[in-house]
């Protein structure tokens, strides 16, 4: 006995590393869903160590910003009261979110430390600013006005000094353009370059970050429509093409380096919808999406796996493991407000039945009562070799517990 009980414990051991294994491997899919709120998720942005996530959720006839860790746990509220915070962005030593923040019709640039939710306007413009971005050193920021009918591009200092217009007739009213900003501009790794669209939202240009000049169009000609430019930590710039077709449509994403004529496809006949956000690392895209009802917000693997997700309007989509703990079902979202830790239960409870009716083999299991929604076999499991574990040591305890009392018996 003395000799089973080690190895008896070594294969708990060995059984709860390889379930625990098993239960991360399987719950990391290509496309990971981190939010089901039941709103509407929208405009993720990565930290700039990659660990954590920003994003805007309408909220009581609003937008709020909120951070959460990558998989979808830590979710912590940065927008304060009823104000209207949108398109938040990391400043690099990922102290501070940029965003913008108003009503419909006048917007300011604001700045908020997150280790206080401390509120710092820097632009004051009178206008209706939107979509800010941070330089690569931090001390400046890029952003977009409409007023008067026209959309301009501008910069300014951090601390609010220095806001200088760099385009002129970006997009006009009169010439029936965009002249709502679709997405931030992006600055190149060196800080010397901005790439941003045109009024039209079908060619991505860059300039020079100083004074605005040197205008180039770096996309190529194509029949769809290029925008939503973004610089790659190896500084080549890539930019989303949208193909919109009569009962046909998909997503290519190219990648160009500066200087050279002929981009490369990252990713083709993607079935999602620009913006993305590359992970600092380049093994992520970061994207928000109406695939399972509401727009909710998915990380995707760049592995063969990933791009083959990528092309499917509907494909396989994981929980991530802080959602399947709050009782959310894969595919399906939650009505009402966004989930907290604390509101993880009550939410589980509110969920309606048709969505976990609709939730595939989550629901199929819960109506045959084998699991209940949300709790993983590997959890039970483990559960299970606990018990075990404890029952073997109670006996090795009691017996030995026997032991010692059989001499002192016989002595006296």
């Amino acid at each position: 006995m003395r000799g089973a009980l080690p190895l008896f414990r070594l294969w708990c051991l060995a059984v709860v590393g390889g379930l625990a294994s098993a239960h991360v491997a399987l719950a990391a899919g290509p496309i990971l869903q981190v939010t089901a709120d039941g709103t509407s998720s929208v405009r993720p942005a990565w930290s700039p160590d990659g660990t954590h996530i920003a994003f805007q959720t309408s909220q009581d006839n609003a937008y709020h910003i909120y951070t959460m860790a990558a998989d979808g746990s830590d979710r912590r509220r940065v927008s304060q009261g009823t104000v209207d915070d949108r398109h938040p962005v990391w400043s690099p030593d990922g102290r501070l979110l940029a965003v913008d923040s108003g009503g419909d019709l006048k917007r300011e640039i604001t700045l908020i430390d997150l280790s206080n939710n401390a509120r710092t306007q820097i632009t004051s413009l009178d206008a209706f600013a939107s979509f800010p971005s941070f330089s690569p050193d931090g001390r400046r920021l890029s952003f977009y006005v409409y007023q008067k009918g026209e959309l301009e591009l501008w910069t300014v200092n951090q601390d609010g000094s220095k806001a200088v217009q760099m385009t002129s007739g970006l997009a006009s009213e009169t010439r029936s353009q965009c002249t709502f900003a679709c997405h931030m501009a992006s600055w190149s790794p060196d800080g010397s370059r901005l790439a941003y669209a045109d009024g039209d939202q079908k060619h991505v240009f860059t300039m020079r970050s100083d004074d605005g000049t040197d205008q180039v169009k770096v996309s190529v000609d194509d029949l769809g429509r290029s925008h939503f430019p973004m610089y790659l930590a190896d500084g080549r710039l890539a930019y989303v093409t949208e193909h919109i077709n009569p009962g046909l449509s998909w997503t290519d994403i190219w990648a160009i380096t500066p200087g050279t004529q002929q981009p490369v496809a990252l990713l083709q006949d993607v079935q999602v919808q620009g913006p993305f956000d590359f992970s600092p690392d380049g093994q992520k895209l970061l994207f928000s999406s109406p695939r399972n009802g509401n727009f909710d917000i998915y990380v995707a693997t760049l592995d063969a796996s990933g791009k083959e997700a990528l092309k499917k309007l509907s494909s396989e989509t994981e929980v991530a493991p802080a959602l399947a703990a709050a009782g959310h079902p894969a595919g399906a979202s939650t009505p009402g407000k966004p989930t907290t830790s604390a509101q993880a239960a009550p939410a589980a409870a509110a969920q309606p039945a048709v969505q976990q009716a609709a939730s595939g083999p989550s629901a199929a299991s819960n109506e045959t009562g084998s699991l209940p929604t949300g709790i993983s076999p590997y959890v039970l499991a483990l559960g299970g070799l606990a018990v075990i574990w404890m029952l073997v040591e109670g006996v090795r305890i009691t017996r030995r517990r026997s032991k010692r009392r059989g001499p002192a018996a016989d002595g006296r």
